[in-house]
């Protein structure tokens, strides 16, 4: 008698994300291999991230390959604004969204101003001014009017003993400005003045000497952690209490965290009543929890955690970049040399995030990132063929704008020809949308008979949106590295009332809706017989995003072999 084919449901594939730790046959098929360019929803579902679409003109001329934006940083007043700002070569650029592509407009320093070298900035707030450290440089500040090195403000006085002030880390906090990192006492952190954040030798001002509490290692990090001033070192953690009043008997050492610290500057982030650091052996949480008055440490990368440490060994640590992005709950960290960002998502479970990556072309990996209190994720492309650009976080293309003023050279054409004009530096720029592909792997499933084959018949994927989308679907059987193949293209039923703008039918004149996309199914012969197999799935993301709800196997139950 003929067996039944039988449905092996994969309803919750992938749910837990990225582990490359484990071997993928041991692994329970809520876990993935391979997670490149997707992301994962509240429900746990595999979607497409979004694309990097580029918004500004590219400082210089458009075949220059020398700018390349390595730091950003949002300037917010006492009165609500924001501004932001871009380190890129020897220059401080301001981001102007008045323009089409927005600009990037170059800053002219008051002084006497010392010469830049670099663009890696750390940027921080303090009392309505805007200040940034970096290796090798003094400190320069923007006063909400001009930017100027603050050794040229009214009243400068740098740290006593101090030749060279030059900190790599800063810190707006406590009623003042804290820096460390200075070359020639890398171990020592200084504090100005009360709520005067160019006075570091006058007044209140002073300094936490950390020679004391550890022994050969430097400052490498600042952060503010409920209420408690946070100094990372490479190898160490020092938290110190009441930072309001570091000159009173209450400013003390709580803790010291020995063996971990933190090796890229950039990567501390806060994360609500959590740190997110990126330390010698993978990612931490520094945490605080209600039951202890200590700060346990937890690995978030511990499901990746030989291919990170492999990144900290070989990658420039200078370059990593960290940002917890307040529009998705994810802490994303890039390695710009290596050409890899990873996302940790914190939606599911703030213990254990749900790890995904991201891969760009060569040319668009992201040299600096900011997310704003406007919940924007901005990133600062470039590399020697692609650089001076921000873009932001945006739709379902890399979008690419470049420069044709050389063929179309005033606005009428320009315009005429579907591009743009952009009248302050009276150029005419084409936007190109890019696809770009998402894949997932899955582990080795044996639907809880590994001893049994089962003869492939059909595969069935239920998908929403997508539209046009082609999709190609492999599967390898019994360990093997060959795999057989399939594709087919998503084609979504849009459904609900599409209403267009100023339509007779738009409510007031000036209603703009799209219909949506509901899930749909697509099916696909499979062939021949496993008792494991392992699935891949990659997909040509074309400007609509794509989410994929449940997966079945169907499937007829085989000989024990």
């Amino acid at each position: 008698m003929s067996k039944p084919i039988t449905p092996l449901v994969l309803d919750s594939i992938g749910i837990f994300g990225l582990n490359r730790q484990a071997s993928p046959s041991s692994l329970e098929h809520q876990w993935l291999t391979t997670a490149n360019n997707i992301m994962l929803d509240d429900r746990g579902r595999i979607t497409t991230r979004k694309g990097i679409k580029q918004i500004t003109d590219t400082i210089g001329s458009s075949s220059s390959n020398s700018y390349i934006v390595k730091s950003l940083g949002e300037f917010r007043n006492s009165t609500g604004s924001a501004t932001i700002f871009a380190g890129s070569n020897d220059k401080i650029y301001k981001l102007n969204t008045g323009n089409t592509p927005n600009t990037l407009d170059e800053q002219t320093f008051t002084g006497t101003p010392q010469t830049l070298t670099d663009g890696n900035w750390e940027f921080c707030n303090f009392n309505d001014k805007f200040y940034g450290v970096q290796s090798s440089h003094t400190p320069i500040y923007y006063d909400g009017t001009n930017w100027m090195d603050l050794a040229d403000a009214s009243g400068f006085s740098a740290p006593s003993g101090v030749t060279t002030f030059d900190p790599t880390s800063c810190l707006g906090g406590f009623g003042r400005l804290w820096v460390g990192g200075v070359a020639e006492a890398n171990d020592v952190v200084y504090y100005s003045d009360t709520l005067i954040g160019h006075k570091f030798q006058t007044g209140a001002a002073g300094y936490v000497d950390m020679k004391t509490v550890w022994a050969g290692d430097q400052v490498t990090a600042l952060a503010n952690f409920m209420g408690k001033l946070v100094i990372f070192g490479k190898r160490n953690i020092a938290i110190y209490n009441s930072p309001d009043d570091p000159s009173s008997a209450d400013f003390a050492l709580d803790e010291v965290v020995r063996g971990v610290g933190c090796v890229a500057r950039d990567s501390v982030q806060a994360l609500g009543d959590d740190i997110i650091f990126l330390s010698n052996s993978g990612v931490r949480s520094l945490r605080r929890t209600m039951v202890q008055d200590k700060m346990p440490l937890t690995d978030l990368s511990a499901n990746i955690k030989d291919e990170v440490t492999t990144h900290i060994v070989n990658a420039d640590m200078a370059q990593v970049k960290g940002q917890y992005c307040l529009c998705g709950g994810y802490y994303a960290l890039s390695f710009p040399d290596r050409n890899i960002t990873y996302v940790f998502d914190f939606k599911g479970n703030p213990d254990a995030p749900r790890v995904t990556t991201w891969n760009f072309e060569t040319k668009k990996t992201p040299k600096a990132l900011l997310s704003t209190t406007d919940g924007i994720m901005y990133m600062g492309l470039g590399n020697s063929d692609y650089a001076g650009r921000i873009a932001t976080y945006d739709g379902y293309f890399d979008v690419e704008k470049s420069d044709v003023t050389s063929t179309y050279a005033n606005q009428t054409v320009c315009e005429a020809a579907g591009y743009t004009w952009e009248s302050t530096n009276s150029k005419c720029w084409q936007s190109t949308n890019n696809t770009y592909q998402a894949d997932f792997k899955t582990v080795w499933l044996d639907f809880g008979d590994p001893a049994k084959a089962k003869l492939l018949k059909r595969f069935l994927a239920v998908i929403s949106g997508g539209k046009d989308m082609s999709v190609t679907m492999n599967w390898y059987r019994d360990y093997s590295v060959d795999f057989d193949s399939g594709s087919f293209t998503l084609s979504p039923t849009a459904s609900g009332t599409s209403y267009l703008w100023g339509g007779s039918t738009s409510l007031y004149g000036a209603a703009k809706y799209a219909p949506s996309f509901q899930p749909a199914e697509y099916k696909m012969s499979l062939s021949k017989s496993a008792k494991v197999l392992r699935m891949e799935m990659k997909g040509t993301v074309n400007g609509f995003k794509a989410s994929l709800q449940n997966m079945i196997i169907w499937a007829k139950q085989g000989k024990i072999r």
